[in-house]
């Protein structure tokens, strides 16, 4: 039954990559649909979520609705019921990690894309140190005191678990090694008590440390903060308060496009029972309705610009190494700079100042900050009372950075880190077994379909221009991405590095 089970769901995934095509932007209809937010369990009474806001299904925009999908999502959520990717008294996955992998990951999923490469700090003993400052997880590095630097996930402890498995609460610390340039974890607090490198415990902890923080991505930042709070409420204020004419709607059209949509589905398949998330991360399905809705009003603006949110938790310019940091801030840059360029065209500054006068008297632009500062929780830091130029500009350009390279590397980018359970377990189970075969094959499958094709940020978007110059603007972003891949090429391919070419232009499946 378990060969059964597992083919179908393997075609399932394989199916969902092979067909997807990356979607085709079109130009904003002359009249765009409002949407009203509404609490998740209204839209989807399956899922008992208050707090979290978002499209209803029946306001889907028509523009982006797809039946066809929907209809096969539906399909997909009955067959959970029906017939579920999950069995019961299934043994654990294979000891050694390749022969798992490859039990998994099978000749029909590469048929359609490459397996996954293994980060050097999973060669050994899991490295921390570097895994703090390199790689997905650096965003959680912060200082804790003098020297003192922390990955603090000791809420993780408020919910509830499945049985036999580890709490996720946990915090680690590290040392700085001036001398080095690195960080050293030294110490980790979790249920097991206080341990440290000599203590016996040390390897169980830096398991516990890794799934705590890898399920903190997968299902805050990733699937919380950039698919329902940050990009859904971009495209709502977007759709329901600028013109399809306006300069800036056509500057945010890509990248929200298809949000709506695409998040119905998605919601669907990951947070309904059975879905991904309850049958193979920690927590039960009470546990991380209620995760989801307390994380909510826990959104931050700042973490999608990254020298604003390094600054925040003190790790810029700290006295040791940050390449993932610098990947970062040199994609941003290019963002910020495109959307500081294209405002300019349409809010120039001559006489000086009369670029900020221009966008305080723009109506749309005030009311699309209103609606961002209600939506967004905390805010988006500009309102009509401060904005200028600059500050739309760097806001702008946070909204780009979320949709592509924050969803890219809280997204996608895991498929070369989550699938590595010996290192980094999905599961920690209290009889220190390995995750069973189902929930390991539902964690391949569900990163897998992360990965189908979407339309790439570097693109000739130029089409989407109101004017000659507009069409410039885009153009000059397109060469400049273009020219940092050329750049990074240049110098020997990682893991941890994010690429220009790898990043998607909207979160759309």
């Amino acid at each position: 039954m378990w060969f059964l089970r597992k083919s179908f769901w393997n075609v399932i995934a394989w199916f969902k990559v092979a067909v997807n095509k990356p979607m085709d932007i079109p130009l904003p209809a002359k009249t765009l649909q409002m949407i009203k937010p509404v609490p998740l369990a209204e839209a989807i009474p399956d899922i008992p979520i208050q707090k979290v806001l978002v499209c209803h299904p029946k306001e889907i925009p028509t523009d982006e609705k797809s039946a066809a999908k929907t209809f096969v999502y539906k399909v997909q959520i009955w067959l959970y019921s029906a017939f579920s990717p999950m069995q019961r008294g299934l043994p654990p996955i294979d000891t050694d990690p390749a022969l798992a992998l490859n039990s998994a990951f099978t000749w029909l999923h590469r048929t359609q894309f490459d397996p996954p490469g293994l980060p050097p700090e999973y060669e050994r003993s899991p490295d921390l140190g570097s895994l703090a400052v390199r790689g997905p997880y650096a965003c959680y590095t912060e200082k804790e005191g003098d020297g003192i630097y922390k990955w603090d996930l000791q809420t993780l402890a408020r919910y509830d678990h499945h049985d036999g498995l580890h709490k996720l609460g946990v915090k680690v610390l590290f040392r700085l090694d001036p001398a080095r340039r690195v960080l050293q974890a030294f110490q980790i607090d979790s249920e097991l008590g206080s341990v440290g490198p000599q203590d016996s415990g040390w390897e169980l902890s830096k398991k516990i440390a890794l799934c705590a923080v890898t399920t903190h991505v997968s299902l805050v930042r990733h699937f919380n903060w950039a698919h329902l709070v940050g990009s859904a409420h971009l495209a709502i204020a977007t759709r329901n308060r600028l013109p399809p004419e306006h300069p800036l709607c056509r500057l945010m059209w890509p990248y929200m496009y298809g949000t709506q949509q695409s998040n119905d589905m998605v919601t669907k398949g990951q947070m309904v029972r059975g879905g991904d998330f309850e049958t193979v991360f920690s927590f039960t399905f009470d546990g991380t309705c209620r995760l989801f809705d307390e994380t909510y009003g826990d959104f931050r603006i700042v973490i999608n610009d990254p020298e604003e949110d390094a600054k925040a938790r003190q790790v810029r310019d700290a006295g040791f190494d940050t390449p993932t940091q610098a990947n970062l801030e040199a994609l941003f840059n290019i963002m910020h700079a495109h959307a500081r360029a294209y405002l300019r065209i349409y809010y120039p500054d001559a006489p000086p100042g009369a670029s900020d006068a221009a966008i305080r008297s723009d109506e749309p632009i005030l009311a699309w900050l209103d609606e961002l500062n209600s939506l967004i929780p905390n805010g988006v830091e500009v309102s009509r009372t401060n904005v200028t130029l600059d500050s739309l500009a760097r806001l702008v350009a946070r909204f780009m950075y979320l949709v592509t390279a924050q969803h890219e590397i809280l997204g996608s980018y895991l498929w070369n880190y989550q699938l590595w359970t010996h290192r980094q377990p999905v599961r920690v189970y209290k009889n220190g077994q390995r995750e069973p075969l189902d929930v390991y094959q539902r964690l391949v499958n569900a990163n897998y379909n992360l990965n189908v094709r979407r339309r790439a940020l570097i693109h000739d978007f130029s089409y989407l221009a109101l004017d000659a110059s507009g069409k410039v603007a885009f153009a000059k972003f397109d060469s400049d991405l273009k020219a940092l891949q050329a750049s990074m090429e240049r110098q020997p391919r990682a893991v941890w590095k994010l690429y220009p070419k790898e990043l998607k232009v909207n979160i759309n499946a």
